[in-house]
């Protein structure tokens, strides 16, 4: 289930910070809270949990806010400062059928604020729309999709993850391997059965050429000390992706790669 929420700035030249994913992620736990607790607490402890692996996915992700005009930034600055009357932002989430109810209202006309100990920006919700995601006929349908968001795709190395390009030779591979988790963690829901080495085989990732890629740096518990995270996501560019018709409907649903929720990685848009 997707949405379009178009923001309305409170006030005019308002300081936004770069790193306003956390926050952002923040205010859409509170509102899950405040409209189902057991939900928002079923997500926050546990979430959907991979079969046979200790992995839990939240399946929802949020695009980077889409802004029309900014100032232009002067080197060093941490902030932008905003010009635009409005601004967009997509969210979406893989849900049961019996949970779409309240997600439908949870948006409206709430009120938002992105702050750190230096800047802050206030919005309210001035509408939501609901989004349908296309896509084509077939158990198998390649679909062309377009970044909304930085997407990571990182390479385990001695505990530590090493970000990879969209061109990297192993990007693809694990990129699958990401789409095939979440879904194998919802499959209980029913759908397509099968095995999680014949899926992977299944999904291929295709870069599309003459990409102009951008890499993007995000903190994770920004000025928390040791629980402070930096993340590299790569964004800007469109791919092919095929897959089993379950696994792409939960991909889009939830967001391809790593940080999904956490920082709204891996959102993504069909083109049409």
């Amino acid at each position: 289930m997707r949405f379009k929420l178009t923001l309305k700035p409170l006030k005019d030249k308002q300081q936004l910070l770069f790193n306003y994913q956390y926050p952002l992620q923040a205010w859409i736990y509170q509102l899950l809270r405040n409209a189902d607790s057991d939900y928002a607490a079923f997500l926050h402890q546990k979430g959907y949990v991979v079969p046979d692996r200790c992995k839990t996915f939240k399946h929802f992700t949020f695009s980077s806010l889409i802004i029309p005009k900014i100032e232009r930034p002067k080197p060093g600055d941490s902030y932008m400062i905003l010009s635009s009357k409005e601004i967009g932002l997509i969210v979406s989430f893989y849900i049961d059928k019996a949970a779409e109810g309240f997600i439908t209202g949870l948006f409206q006309n709430q009120r938002i604020s992105l702050y750190n100990r230096d800047y802050r920006a206030d919005f309210v919700v001035e509408r939501v729309e609901t989004l349908p995601v296309q896509i084509p006929a077939g158990n198998l349908p390649t679909v062309r999709l377009r970044t909304l968001s930085p997407m990571v795709i990182a390479e385990k190395i001695e505990n530590m993850d090493r970000y990879l390009m969209p061109g990297d030779e192993k990007f693809a591979a694990l990129l699958a391997h990401n789409m095939v988790d979440k879904y194998r963690s919802i499959q209980h829901n029913g759908g397509l059965m099968m095995d999680a080495e014949t899926a992977r085989r299944l999904v291929r990732f295709e870069l599309l050429p003459n990409q102009k890629i951008k890499q993007r740096g995000m903190l994770v518990k920004e000025g928390k000390g040791n629980e402070q995270t930096k993340v590299i996501g790569y964004h800007n560019f469109e791919f092919n992706l095929t897959a089993p018709r379950a696994i792409m409907e939960a991909a889009l649903a939830s967001g391809i790669g790593k940080y999904s929720s956490t920082l709204g990685c891996g959102c993504c848009e069909v083109v049409e």
